[in-house]
């Protein structure tokens, strides 16, 4: 066989292989829950999710995607640092635990909060032309949100309910959602206060003393309540008891004016069924009787002054009009 025809075999097969070569680098094989991005020319061209595809060589090629974050090594409490390269994006549920966040509660005590995270990126050419390094980035947000959250609750809160501060997952899904990326829950896995028995005993002390002036004002408050009305009772009862005693003086009043007037009545009548027999006028000797007492009774007044008239004007003063004689003689008679 001549050198020429050996040298064409040969570069024909180099040919034959290279090209072999070249059309196998070109197929990609994309496990299940996987996705890769491919640029054409460093411009979005595809994206490869589960199967066997093809690309050109040496025109297409893979978009690369960056990690680097802190997590902390399961079973210890070391932080470590994650980093790497690869062009396969993961599109499954994925756990990260940070390393724990320092935040400080509404009463003004510091706490670590041991928090983990899950997310699933639903769209892996969102995520990968939206931000870079992904984890980080979700890192900081949760310890914005679980910092926000912390210090609208107490310390007795966040123990006892660590369960509100998971809702940071729904906060924080309307942030990660232009990224194509859902936060599946957040979870806080530890508490950790340093200095806790300090900070309870306060809250212990601020409670008992908050509770010992809630205590001594409902006592003055029900003691002032019984004391007036211990006043208003007993205003009740000494002027009822006044009331009866005016209507008892009333009473006694009116049955002494009858007993009186029934008493003066059946004189009157005895008086004038006497004067009746002797053939005198009873109402003449009434009224004179009535006249006397009317007359001593002005004659006693201090103010009554008493001027002596001679005999001779005693007829002055005789009216009989009224069948009245002021002075009368001997010979006169009712």
């Amino acid at each position: 066989m001549e050198t020429g025809t050996v040298v064409g075999l040969v570069i024909g097969i180099i040919v034959v292989l290279i090209l072999i070569r070249t059309v196998f680098l070109g197929f990609i094989v994309v496990k299940e829950r996987e996705a890769v991005i491919i640029e054409r020319f460093g411009s979005y061209h595809d994206t490869f999710m589960a199967g066997v595809h093809w690309k050109i060589p040496y025109v297409d090629r893979t978009k690369p995607y960056r990690y680097q974050y802190f997590v902390t090594k399961p079973g210890t409490e070391y932080t470590v640092l994650e980093k790497g390269t690869t062009d396969r994006i993961k599109v499954t549920n994925e756990v990260i635990d940070f390393p724990s966040t320092s935040v400080i509660t509404r009463d003004n005590a510091s706490v670590l909060l041991d928090c983990i995270l899950s997310y699933q990126i639903t769209n892996p050419k969102q995520m990968i032309y939206s931000c870079n390094n992904l984890p980080l980035l979700l890192s900081k947000i949760l310890q914005a949100f679980v910092r926000n959250m912390a210090a609208q609750l107490s310390i007795d809160q966040i123990i006892e309910e660590s369960a509100t501060l998971n809702a940071a997952s729904g906060l924080m899904n309307e942030e990660v959602s232009k990224w194509g990326v859902k936060i599946l829950f957040v979870k806080v896995q530890k508490v950790i206060a340093p200095g806790l028995d300090d900070v309870l005993g306060k809250q212990k002390d601020a409670q008992l003393r908050n509770a010992k002036i809630v205590i001594d004002a409902r006592s003055h408050k029900q003691t002032a309540v019984i004391e007036s009305e211990g006043q208003r009772d007993s205003m009740i009862r000494k002027q009822e008891g006044s009331t009866q005693e005016q209507i008892s003086q009333a009473r006694g009043r009116a049955t002494s004016i009858i007993n009186i007037a029934t008493a003066e009545a059946r004189s009157v009548k005895e008086i004038a069924r006497a004067l009746q027999k002797e053939g005198t006028n009873p109402v003449r000797y009434l009224l004179s009787l009535k006249y006397l007492d009317t007359m001593r009774a002005i004659l006693n007044n201090p103010n009554t002054e008493v001027k002596y008239l001679p005999m001779e004007t005693a007829t002055v003063q005789i009216m009989k009009e009224l069948g009245l004689n002021t002075f009368y003689t001997p010979n006169q008679i009712f």
